[in-house]
This record gives structure tokens, C-alpha cells and sequence, in this order.
């Protein structure tokens, strides 16, 4: 019965043509932001692949030099992208993708193009993440919200069930034509990840099956949604109304909202008022105590009374010093606005418990590689290939500059001694304890959704019997 149910509303639902329709412009809303996303990502990918190649030679033709003053001269690195981030973009535009690698400072990312958007642009932005999150939803409720409802009012539902139809079938079979019709939508997805992960080197399988599961989960969620009210509600009209009002709260106010208290209970400052701490927490007296006594310590180990005499450039073993103090400073504050930013995040996937929303949203952009956690990975690896760059040449220079007459200079056999930064996300499994909260909103919603369909099936039952 329920095979026979499932292909009589599937006819009913290709007889009124007002769902092919939407779901035509749904689909050709999809295709082109996939388009778009796929022509944008392969743009910045060869952006990444030429600016990488450029910075490394410009690091091994700079000269001749001092090895301090090349680590002054520093170089550029680039965040490499998924091919899922063509899908969703997540926080790349406000997260900032390349950064500066130089002597003393570590710096933060630049180069965040949301910056230099004009307010009104980010309103134009149709990418196939915010089809799938914010438009398919409300086209699932355009289509199904008379499912139910409007058999009633014509007096067909309580036909059916007087003629023997099981309510159970009849809602499953409803909200199965509803999640098949939306699965549809998600063909041009599943066909740009299916050649993703054919024409890569280097294929995110698991990464792109979670990300399709994801958006499963989300639509059946939206199917059972539309369905459920659309049995309980007594007319055709006010199920759409509420479907729309609850809509508008799950995909625009509450998401916002959430933000909002998340970074007010978490509260950050500026970038620049970040550097500016740095900066006045390493150059205090405290660090030229630390040298001094490390000068004390090293003349001492050595037996002799003065720098001239050690057997080595007493300059580049101070400024490795001089690093390795600061990065004990900076690993402090980073780990701080690491953890307040941490809490910022947890803050707001628990609202996922509100909206599957925001569930979505997180597990879409984690699995696109495209959130602050992969950002922050990220700027970990360029950090420690920033220490890495500076031991090699501050080494360089304690070991070679007391042999030089006058001012030591290295050349690009220094420079080549530098390995190319070259940065893979790490498997997403390594990310996994970051999204708990978003896995477990999943499951709370399923469950919910699943009493309220058994309670929506009920009513049925009841209304056969009036």
C-alpha cells in the first residue's frame, strides 16, 4: 500500500505542475551557483599555485644578505582550499587567506576580502551553500505545505481513510514524496563532488560523503517539518504561515541571534589591538633582563669574560634567544584568543539545538574545510615553518658570522636549506571533537521530529474515527 500511496501522490504532485516548476527554478538556481562557486574556487586555486611559486622565488633570488636581515625580508604563504570550498565558502572572505612570515612577530592572516566589499555586495552573494541552507527549505514548504491539509479541506483525507488507507502510510508516504522531490535539488551537488573527486590528486572522499549526508539529514528534516504541520494544522493557509514563520526564525533570525549573544558572552577585540598587545608584552624589561642573564649564563659556559671571545657569533644565538622567548609569549595570547574564540564557536552550535540551521551550516563548512577551526590549523602549520625559517638562519648566523671579516652575508644555499611551505588539511576525523555539539543538534532534531510525526499520525487515527 504504501508503494501504491507513494506513486499516487508522486502523480498528484507532477499533475499540479506549480512543484515542477519551483523545483526547475530550484535546480537552475543551483547550477548556477555551482557554476559560480566552481569557477571562483579554480580562480583562487591557481592564485594560491602562482603566488606560491613567485614567493618562493623571490626567497631564493633575494641575494646576497645577512642571514637576520632575510628573516626580515620574510615571505608570503597562501591557504590552500578544498574543492568543496567551490560549494561553500564558509569564512574565507572575513578570515583572511595569506600570511606573513618574518622575524619577531607573528603575525595574523590579510588580506580579507569582505574588507573590501561594499555593504551591499555580501546581499548579492548566491552561493550554493546558501541555496541548499536557506532557499531549499522554504521551497520544501511551498511544495508541501497542502500536502495533508489541503486533503482535508476537500474532504479527500477522510475518504481515504474510510476507505481502508493506513494513516501511517499515507503521512510516510506524503513526507516521501516531499524528501524525494528535494533530494533532486541536490543532483548538480552530488555531480560536481563525484567530479571533484575524479579530476583530484588529492580526493576528499569521506569529506564529500558527510557533506551530501549532511544535507540529507537537513532536508529530511525539512520534509518531516512540512509534513508534520501540514497533518496537524486544519487548513491549507495556516500550515503555509506557520511553515514561513518558523522559516524565517530557523534560517534568518535565530542564526543572527545566536551570533550576536555568542560573541557578547565571548566578547574579542580588534585584530590590531591584538598586535599591538603582542607587541607590548615580548618589548618589555623583563625580556632584556632574560638576555642578559642568558648572556651571563653563555659567557659563563664558556669560560670567558667577553661575547669577542666565545667561540661562536654571540649575535645569532641572542636573536634565537630573543625568538624563542617571544614565541613563549605568543603562545600564551594565541592559546587564549583561541580558547575565547573556541567558546564563541561551542556558544553557537549549541543554538543548533534551536535550528538545524545552524547543525547544517557548521558540519557543511567544517567538511568544505572552509571554518575557523581549519583556519586556525592552518595558521598553526605557517607558524611553526616561521620558527622553523628563523632557527635555520639564526643558527646560520651564530655558527658562520665570527668567521666572516666585516659584515656576514649567506647566500641561496641558505635560503635553499628553507624548505617550500606546502600545507594538507589534516583528515577530517582530526576535526571531529569541534562539531560534537553540531552532530548531537542532529540527532535532538531527528528524534523530535520523529515523536511529533508518530504524534501527527495519531491525530490521523483519531480523525478516522470521528
Amino acid at each position: 500500500m504504501l508503494q501504491s500511496t507513494f506513486k499516487k501522490e508522486w502523480l498528484d504532485t507532477k499533475r499540479q505542475g506549480q512543484a515542477l516548476w519551483l523545483s526547475g527554478i530550484a535546480i537552475l538556481l543551483l547550477l548556477l551557483a555551482c557554476v559560480t562557486g566552481f569557477k571562483s574556487h579554480q580562480s583562487y586555486q591557481q592564485a594560491v599555485n602562482e603566488v606560491s611559486q613567485s614567493e618562493q622565488l623571490r626567497w631564493l633570488n633575494q641575494g646576497e644578505k645577512g642571514p637576520h636581515s632575510a628573516a626580515h625580508y620574510g615571505i608570503y604563504v597562501v591557504k590552500p582550499t578544498t574543492p568543496l570550498a567551490a560549494l561553500d565558502d564558509g569564512l574565507q572572505a572575513y578570515q583572511g587567506n595569506v600570511l606573513r612570515l618574518e622575524a619577531h612577530i607573528r603575525n595574523d592572516s590579510l588580506f580579507r576580502s569582505a574588507q573590501d566589499n561594499v555593504p551591499l555586495s555580501r546581499f548579492g552573494s548566491l552561493s550554493p551553500a546558501f541555496v541548499l541552507q536557506v532557499l531549499l527549505p522554504l521551497l520544501i514548504i511551498l511544495i508541501g505545505y497542502p500536502l495533508l491539509a489541503r486533503e482535508r479541506e476537500q474532504g479527500t483525507l477522510k475518504q481515504l481513510l474510510a476507505a481502508g488507507a493506513s494513516p501511517a502510510k499515507l503521512f510516510f508516504a506524503k513526507c516521501a514524496v516531499l524528501f524525494t522531490l528535494s533530494c533532486l535539488f541536490l543532483l548538480p551537488v552530488a555531480l560536481f563532488l563525484l567530479y571533484s573527486q575524479t579530476a583530484n590528486e588529492a580526493p576528499y572522499t569521506l569529506r564529500s560523503a558527510l557533506f551530501l549526508l549532511s544535507y540529507l539529514i537537513y532536508l529530511l528534516l525539512w520534509a518531516l517539518i512540512t509534513t508534520t504541520l501540514s497533518s496537524l494544522l486544519p487548513t491549507a493557509r495556516r500550515a503555509l504561515i506557520t511553515l514561513l514563520t518558523i522559516w524565517a526564525f530557523a534560517t534568518l533570525l535565530l542564526p543572527k541571534l545566536a551570533m550576536n549573544i555568542a560573541t557578547t558572552l565571548h566578547p574579542q577585540g580588534s585584530g590590531q589591538a591584538f598586535q599591538a598587545k603582542l607587541e607590548s608584552e615580548v618589548y618589555t624589561n623583563a625580556r632584556l633582563d632574560a638576555i642578559e642573564k642568558f648572556k651571563q649564563q653563555t659567557l659563563a659556559q664558556y669560560g670567558v669574560s667577553q661575547v669577542a671571545d666565545l667561540p661562536f657569533d654571540y649575535a645569532g644565538a641572542q636573536l634565537q634567544f630573543g625568538e624563542q622567548y617571544a614565541d613563549k609569549i605568543f603562545d600564551r595570547l594565541f592559546e587564549a584568543r583561541l580558547e575565547q574564540l573556541e567558546a564563541q564557536s561551542q556558544s553557537y552550535q549549541l543554538a543548533g539545538l534551536l535550528t538545524p540551521f545552524i547543525a547544517v551550516q557548521t558540519l557543511s563548512m567544517a567538511t568544505a574545510a572552509t571554518d575557523f577551526s581549519h583556519q586556525q590549523s592552518f595558521e598553526n602549520a605557517a607558524e611553526q615553518h616561521r620558527r622553523l625559517m628563523q632557527e635555520v638562519l639564526n643558527f646560520n648566523q651564530r655558527d658562520h658570522g665570527h668567521k666572516a671579516q666585516g659584515h656576514y652575508t649567506a647566500g641561496k644555499e641558505l635560503w635553499q636549506q628553507i624548505p617550500e611551505f606546502s600545507y594538507q588539511y589534516p583528515r577530517f576525523a582530526h576535526y571531529l571533537p569541534h562539531y560534537v555539539i553540531s552532530l548531537i543538534s542532529f540527532a535532538f532534531w531527528l528524534i523530535v521530529l520523529v515523536l511529533l510525526s508518530l504524534f501527527a499520525i495519531k491525530k490521523l487515527r483519531l480523525e478516522e474515527q470521528r
